[in-house]
C-alpha cells in the first residue's frame, strides 16, 4: 500500500515564500556596503508589497533629526531635506491616523504625499524611518503582512547600521594611519633627541624637525630660565620680543592658533606677535608646567593649522623640552636618592627607638608589630617596666605620614619615657603629655593615644585613652569589651578636665587587642575599609588562639582585604593574652583619677 505525500496549503506554500523572500533580501541587504543599493533595493522590495507607487527613505543624523537620504516616485528635490522627528510611531501607521499635536512633522509628510510611515530601528534606538505613497488597492494591510514589513526594516536597519559602522571604521583607520605615520616620526626624533646632551646640538635638530615636518620658516623658541622666558632660536620679520611679552604668554597650557587664543590682557600680544609673522604658540610642557614656547609661523603651503598640526607640535615639543631637562633631573635623581639614603637611615633609627624584644610578663603573652607606609612613618607603640610585676603598655598614631609624622612620634616617646619616673597617676601623666604635645606642636598636629598599666600580681589593667581607636578586649567566654574611657586627642588644646582612669581585671583566657586606624582603616583597590566590625568578629574568633597566632591572623586578614591596594597607612597592633589565673579574689572595675599606678607597691594578698 503506497502512502501519499500530503500537498502543503496555500497559506503554509505563501508562509515559505515569504521566509524564502527574507532569505534571499537578507542576502543582498548584507552583501553590500553601498547605502543607496540598500535603500533603494529596500524601497523597491516594500513598494511592491504595498503596491505603492512612491517611498522615500530617512536616515537619523543626530538627536530627533532626520534626512531623507533617497527617494522613489516623490521629487529628486526632496533629497538631502532635513525634517525634525523627535518622535515617531514604533510601527508601521498610516499618516492618516497619527496626531498632528503629538507628531507635528505629520503635516509636512501630508504636504509631500506620504501615506505610510514605517520606524527603522535597532532595539529602541532609531536608524531611520522610510515613508511611501498612498497604495495603489485600497485593502488594509493584514497583521501578517505588517510583521513582514517590519521583518524587512528590521533586517535593514541592521544593514544600514553595519555600514554606518563600516564608514566610521575607515574613517578610524585613515586617522589612525596618520597617527601611525606621526608616532614613527615621533620615535625616529625622541630617539634622536636622547642622546644628546649638547643643548645649542639639541635645539638646531629641533628646529630642523619643525621645518622639515611642518614646513615653517618663520620661528621663536623660548626656554624658561628661572622665573623668566629666555629665546634660544628665532627667525621672524623684526626684533625679538621682549621678556615681559615672553612671560605673559608662559600661561598658556594648550597649543592654540591666535585666532583661537583667549586674551585676558588689557594689550593683546596677537598684534606685535602677527607683526612678527607669527600664527601659532605651542607651550613646552613638563609635568603640567611650561618650560619653554614655541611661536611658529604660516606653513610654506599656506595651509591652515588643523588640529592634528597642533597635536604633533604638541608632542614634538615636550619631547624636546624632555631632553632639554635630562641634565636636570639627572642630578635631582643624584639628589633624591641622597635623601633616599637619609631616609633609610632615618628609618633603622626610628626601628631603634621601638622595643626590639619585649619584656616577659609571667601569665601573659604580649607581641606587638609595626608596619610603616613609607620609610618612616608616625605610629608608635611601647611597653615600659615599672615594678617588679608592673608594665606600661602604650600606642599612638601621630596625624600625617613620613618624616613629620616620625618626628612628632619621635618626641613623644621622649615625653612618655622622661614623665614616666615621676610617678604620678596615668590620669597626671597624659594631661602632662598633652601640654607639652601642645607646646610642641602648636595645635597643628595631633596624636590619638591609648596606654594602660598591666599589674600581672593583681591582673589588673588600668588605662586612660587619649582618642584611639577602642582596644578591644575579648573575653574568654567571648563577651566583648571596648576601652573607651579617657578624654580628648593629644595636642590640640591645653588639658582642661583631667583625663578619667578605669580599671578592669583580667582573667584567664582573656584577649586584648590594642591597634591603630591603618588597620581598621585598610582601603581595597576599590577604596573599601577593612572596618572595625570585621576587626571584632575576627578577635572574637581567635580568642582561644596564642597571641603570636591572632596577630598574625589579624595581618593575613588586612594583606586579603588590600590585595593589590597600596598600604595607605602605617600598621600597628599590640596582642596581650591572658594565660595566667588569678592569684586572689576578682576585684570590682572601679574608675580613678588619683591614684598612683606607677609607684612602686607591694603586691596584695
Amino acid at each position: 500500500m503506497t502512502s501519499r505525500r500530503q500537498s502543503p496549503s496555500i497559506p503554509q506554500r505563501q508562509e515559505r515564500f515569504e521566509q524564502a523572500t527574507l532569505f534571499e533580501f537578507t542576502k543582498v541587504v548584507n552583501a553590500s556596503t553601498d547605502l543607496t543599493f540598500t535603500l533603494g533595493h529596500l524601497l523597491l522590495t516594500i513598494m511592491g508589497r504595498l503596491l505603492a507607487a512612491r517611498g522615500m527613505a530617512l536616515l537619523a543624523h543626530g538627536k530627533g533629526m532626520y534626512r531623507v537620504e533617497l527617494t522613489k516616485g516623490f521629487p529628486a528635490s526632496l533629497q538631502g531635506t532635513q525634517l525634525s522627528m523627535p518622535t515617531v510611531p514604533r510601527t508601521l501607521v498610516e499618516v492618516s491616523a497619527l496626531a498632528p499635536r503629538r507628531y507635528p512633522w505629520v503635516r509636512t509628510f501630508q504636504e509631500w504625499g506620504v501615506a505610510i510611515v514605517m520606524p527603522l530601528t535597532i532595539g529602541s534606538e532609531p536608524v531611520g524611518a522610510i515613508a511611501f505613497g498612498p497604495r495603489l488597492s485600497k485593502k488594509r494591510l493584514l497583521a501578517k503582512e505588517v510583521t513582514y514589513l517590519r521583518s524587512l526594516a528590521n533586517l535593514s536597519a541592521t544593514a544600514i547600521e553595519k555600514m554606518h559602522r563600516i564608514a566610521e571604521l575607515q574613517q578610524v583607520n585613515r586617522k589612525l594611519d596618520r597617527k601611525v605615520q606621526e608616532l614613527n616620526t615621533l620615535f625616529d626624533m625622541g630617539r634622536e633627541f636622547g642622546v644628546m646632551l649638547d643643548p645649542d646640538k639639541l635645539i638646531r635638530l629641533f628646529v630642523f624637525s619643525l621645518m622639515g615636518q611642518i614646513g615653517v620658516s618663520r620661528y621663536l623658541i623660548c626656554l624658561k630660565d628661572g622665573p623668566d622666558m629666555r629665546v634660544v632660536a628665532s627667525k621672524i620679520n623684526g626684533p625679538v620680543p621682549q621678556s615681559e611679552l615672553l612671560d605673559r604668554l608662559s600661561g598658556q597650557k594648550t597649543a592654540v592658533t591666535f585666532g583661537d587664543m583667549v586674551v585676558r590682557q588689557a594689550t593683546d600680544p596677537r598684534v606685535l606677535l602677527g607683526e612678527l609673522g607669527l600664527r601659532v604658540i605651542v607651550p613646552m610642557q613638563m609635568q603640567g608646567e611650561s618650560r619653554g614656547l614655541v611661536l611658529l609661523g604660516e606653513k610654506l603651503s599656506r595651509e591652515p593649522y588643523s588640529r592634528e598640526d597642533l597635536e604633533f607640535l604638541t608632542s614634538l615639543c615636550n619631547l624636546a623640552i624632555i631632553s632639554l631637562e635630562n641634565a636636570r633631573l639627572f642630578k635631582e635623581a643624584l639628589e633624591k636618592q641622597k635623601l633616599e639614603d637619609e631616609l633609610m637611615i632615618a628609618r633603622d633609627i626610628q626601628k631603634g627607638l621601638l622595643p626590639s624584644v619585649l619584656p616577659t610578663i609571667e601569665g601573659i603573652e604580649l607581641v606587638a608589630t609595626n608596619i610603616s607606609s613609607k620609610q618612616v612613618g608616625g605610629d608608635y607603640y611601647d611597653v615600659i617596666r615599672v615594678g617588679a610585676d608592673r608594665h606600661i603598655i602604650a600606642i599612638g598614631d601621630v596625624s600625617g605620614k613620613g618624616t613629620p609624622a616620625a618626628l612628632l612620634m619621635a618626641n613623644l616617646q621622649a615625653t612618655i619615657r622622661a614623665l614616666v619616673p615621676l610617678q604620678l597617676s596615668l590620669s597626671e601623666l597624659t594631661g602632662r603629655v598633652n601640654d607639652l604635645m601642645c607646646l610642641n606642636t602648636g595645635g597643628n598636629k595631633f596624636v590619638t593615644f591609648f596606654w594602660g598599666i598591666v599589674d600581672a600580681a593583681a591582673m589588673t589593667l588600668r588605662y586612660v585613652n587619649a582618642g584611639h581607636n577602642y582596644p578591644y578586649l575579648i573575653r574568654a567566654d567571648g563577651a566583648v569589651e571596648r576601652l573607651e574611657s579617657g578624654g580628648m586627642i593629644l595636642g590640640i588644646l591645653p588639658t582642661g578636665a583631667p583625663y578619667l582612669e578605669a580599671t578592669l581585671e583580667l582573667r584567664k583566657g582573656d584577649l586584648l587587642v590594642l591597634f591603630t586606624d591603618g588597620i581598621s582603616e585598610a582601603m581595597d583597590k576599590e577604596g573599601k575599609e577593612y572596618g572595625e566590625d570585621r576587626l571584632e568578629v575576627l578577635v572574637r574568633d581567635l580568642r582561644t588562639r596564642t597571641a603570636a597566632e591572632v596577630m598574625t591572623r589579624i595581618h593575613d586578614d588586612i594583606l586579603r582585604h588590600t590585595r593589590g591596594a597600596p598600604q595607605s597607612d602605617d600598621i600597628t597592633m599590640m596582642v596581650l593574652r591572658v594565660v595566667g589565673d588569678r592569684p586572689f579574689p576578682r576585684l570590682s572595675v572601679r574608675p580613678s583619677r588619683s591614684e598612683n599606678p606607677v609607684a612602686s607597691r607591694p603586691p596584695v594578698r
